[in-house]
């Protein structure tokens, strides 16, 4: 342990090293300035005098200071005499300092480098990007990668309007075409890793953004709506539909396979590399209702109910969204139930959009489930969201806000299902 000159020990120093450590914290630890100096007591000014070698100073030169230091043993540089004597020198105020002026570096190589982009609205792709703090942590190098990447993906993705979201037949554009990539065989190819679009990477929130620029008029809703536009698929197997007595002609490819699973009483799943090599065809008519659980779709599979369904299993997918579009497409009539929530209200307005007719989906039915509860002595869950519009029962939205008592489909089996049994 190094003994220290009681001197450099005496509190009347105190106010100085500590203005010194402030400005070394805000200026860096090399910095080697001025600095005041502050009132002191008489002997704390003698010990400075002797340090510094210089009478009664006003400022003081952190060069003399340190070389004083050093003479007096207190440390072999000033970082090292502060810390011996209780006001060592924190580096996160420079640790911080260094992080937002590389952040800063980062930012303006990258705007410059999407500025270089024939598209008009990269700037603003690139002032979204770094709002969503998806270069935050990034040094230069890294930042402009991301940028280069993500033209990498759009170079390679074909031009708007040359790639098509497939129609209700599956056949419009390269989109059902075999020529269609996958997102994992784009990443793969041009980027050297299958894995570097996978959802919520930072590459892939950064070039969804760029295809929703590029493709602003296209309407989709999803991000996987954005990569099937751009011609690159996301997964044709992944997200199947489940059906149950899935009515299709009888000369259809895929006719045999789902009668004989109606037949053995299992439910048929479909996938959206089967839609997009044999788009669906049912009869006009055909009468299929679409639910949201596929609790709902299990008990339509053990009561073997004569009715067609498709289960949406929350959200619909790509895959059940282009189901419900070629059926739609060949004159089925299709119908929607879902959970009485706002999400389940929010899915049903959007199928309703896209020309299913809700079933059971008014207020009246929402008024005559709570009273089942209620009188089943039921304690219904609260749902914190509003509803979104209901243009197919205007006054359900109303009711629903005021009551927000959720409803989910699995309590109205009875109600939901058609009973009769295949015949």
């Amino acid at each position: 342990m190094v003994n220290l000159p009681a001197s450099l020990l005496d509190d009347g120093l105190a106010p100085l090293l500590a203005q010194v450590r402030e400005r070394l914290e805000r200026n860096g630890p090399d910095w080697r300035g001025r600095v005041a100096v502050p009132e002191l007591p008489r002997p704390a000014r003698v010990t400075l005098e002797t340090l510094t070698g210089r009478r009664s100073p006003r400022t003081v030169s952190l060069v003399d200071l340190e070389q004083g230091l050093v003479r007096a043993g207190a440390g072999g540089d000033l970082l090292e005499a502060l810390t011996r004597l209780g006001h060592p020198v924190s580096a996160e105020r420079t640790r911080r300092r260094a992080e937002r002026r590389d952040a800063s570096r980062a930012r303006s190589a990258a705007r410059d480098r999407a500025a270089g982009w024939p598209e008009p609205w990269a700037p603003a792709w690139i002032d979204e990007v770094i709002a969503a703090g998806l270069l935050a942590g990034l040094e230069e190098r890294d930042a402009l990668r991301l940028v280069d990447e993500v033209r990498v993906v759009l170079d390679a993705l074909e031009s708007p309007g040359a790639s098509e979201e497939p129609d209700a037949t599956g056949a419009a554009g390269t989109g059902a075409g075999p020529g269609t990539r996958s997102r994992v065989e784009l990443a793969a190819r041009h980027l050297g890793s299958a894995h570097a679009l996978d959802r919520g990477t930072r590459l892939e929130r950064a070039a969804t953004r760029a295809l929703s620029r590029r493709l602003v008029d296209a309407g989709a809703e999803r991000d996987d709506d954005l990569w099937a536009r751009a011609g690159a698929h996301t997964d044709l197997l992944s997200g199947a539909a489940l059906t149950w007595n899935l009515p299709l002609a009888a000369d259809h490819a895929l006719a045999p396979q789902a009668h004989a699973a109606t037949d053995l009483g299992l439910p048929f799943v479909v996938t959206q590399l089967a839609l997009r090599a044999y788009p669906l065809r049912a009869p006009a008519g055909a009468d299929v209702l679409v639910v949201e659980n596929p609790r709902v779709l299990e008990r339509a599979v053990q009561d073997r109910v004569a009715l067609g369904v498709v289960c949406g299993n929350g959200n619909p997918s790509t895959t059940v969204r282009l189901l419900i579009a070629q059926l739609l497409e060949a004159g089925a009539s299709l119908r929607y139930h879902g959970d009485f929530d706002a999400a389940g209200l929010a899915i049903c307005a959007r199928l309703h959009g896209l020309g299913v007719s809700p079933w059971r989906m008014t207020e009246q039915a929402y008024l005559e489930a709570l009273s089942q509860a209620e009188d089943a002595g039921v304690e219904l869950p609260v749902d914190p969201s509003p509803a979104g519009p209901t243009p197919w029962a205007p006054a359900l939205r109303a009711v629903f806000d005021e009551r927000r008592r959720i409803v989910h489909e699995e309590r109205l089996l009875d109600t939901i299902l058609l009973p009769r049994p295949v015949g």
